[in-house]
């Protein structure tokens, strides 16, 4: 019998592989002349790639790299690779001279194997493909290290091992973020409550996450036990509740203007996430709930203050997922954090 739905599958997946395969193949064309000509107009001076496309809390926690760089290089014309999603994190820079929108691991390959940058640091691990493009992203110092992606975090949190797989010194400096005046001036006027708590309660990798009871009935007690306002972030809520002190912004912000959100915030809690990185960035002060990730037990994604217990709670039942998190847990710990001055 002709198994049609089979066959249509098949089709369109060749369809996407090779429609896809092609434009990688102008994508890369496009922006190798763009840089060729970019390069004739430079007089000698180097074009360097800071190479990091996604996730959001990698490219948060690995700001620092774009000052050692530049200080290393002070003339150089600096460029980070992107994905589209990310590219706000990265535009504002003031170190950066530009960024490029990555199409796919496969192009990543093709450009930096050009030869059109006189030096790149690369902070991608190996092995991690584009699901269409036959080429396979090694990172050579990376690999002469054994840094890869089922160990990265025995090595350190993410700036020490990526920016030891970029081929620089172990960097341990606060990440910091750079948002515009204009997403400052937006999020003012949503005249969000002086010294609101903001929560972000889902991440895009479920085993990170705490029991979604378990926020609604955290939020539920800080908003009777607490004058301050609860504003959740991220892209679908968590908590179902009517209160007039409670804000649901998920799913209406943008990365910075999340991130402008959560600076002016008198307290975050979270799961190890991008907004947390945005917290550790901002100078949020902030309780954080990690879990066993994968053979990740007792691990530190955060470089800075956080690092180093500055203004943060570092919440983990070692052993068991984040989903296990007690919820005594954080009720104490928000209790110890809201008893402590906010520093000015």
């Amino acid at each position: 019998m002709f198994a049609w739905p089979r066959t249509k599958a098949l089709w369109i997946h060749r369809y996407n592989k090779y429609t896809h395969i092609i434009g990688t193949y102008f994508s890369f064309w496009r922006k190798y002349t763009q840089l060729r000509s970019l390069k004739a107009t430079l007089q000698g001076r180097p074009i360097i790639a800071i190479v990091l496309s996604e996730q959001m809390g990698d490219i948060i926690a690995c700001e620092p790299v774009i000052r050692e760089v530049r200080r290393r290089y002070p003339d150089a014309w600096l460029i980070w690779f992107v994905r589209q999603a990310y590219v706000d994190l990265v535009k504002y820079h003031p170190d950066l001279n530009g960024h490029l929108i990555e199409k796919c691991p496969g192009e990543r390959v093709k450009l930096i194997n050009s030869g059109v940058f006189d030096h790149v640091f690369n902070m991608h691990l190996s092995h991690r493909k584009c699901k269409y493009c036959i080429e396979d992203p090694v990172n050579p110092v990376a690999e002469k290290l054994h840094i890869n992606y089922s160990n990265y975090y025995f090595h350190g949190n993410l700036l020490h091992s990526f920016s030891l797989a970029a081929g620089l010194p172990a960097l341990d400096d606060q990440p910091v973020m750079h948002i515009p005046t204009n997403v400052q001036a937006k999020i003012s006027r949503l005249n969000i409550p002086k010294d609101a708590i903001v929560i972000h309660c889902q991440s895009s990798h479920a085993p990170r996450d705490w029991q979604p009871d378990n926020w609604n009935k955290l939020v539920r007690w800080m908003l009777a036990t607490y004058p301050n306002t609860v504003i959740e972030v991220g892209l679908t809520p968590i908590v179902q509740l009517n209160d007039p002190r409670f804000i649901n912004l998920c799913g209406q912000l943008s990365l910075l203007e999340t991130a402008e959100v959560i600076r002016r915030a008198r307290l975050f809690i979270g799961i190890d996430s991008g907004p947390a990185h945005m917290a550790n960035a901002g100078g949020t002060d902030g309780i954080i709930m990690l879990g066993q990730l994968f053979d990740f037990v007792d691990y530190m994604p955060y470089s800075g203050r956080y690092q180093h217990g500055d203004g943060v709670t570092i919440l983990n039942q070692l052993g068991h997922p984040c989903a296990d998190m007690p919820f005594e847990w954080v009720q104490e710990a928000v209790v110890n954090r809201l008893a402590e001055p906010k520093l000015v």
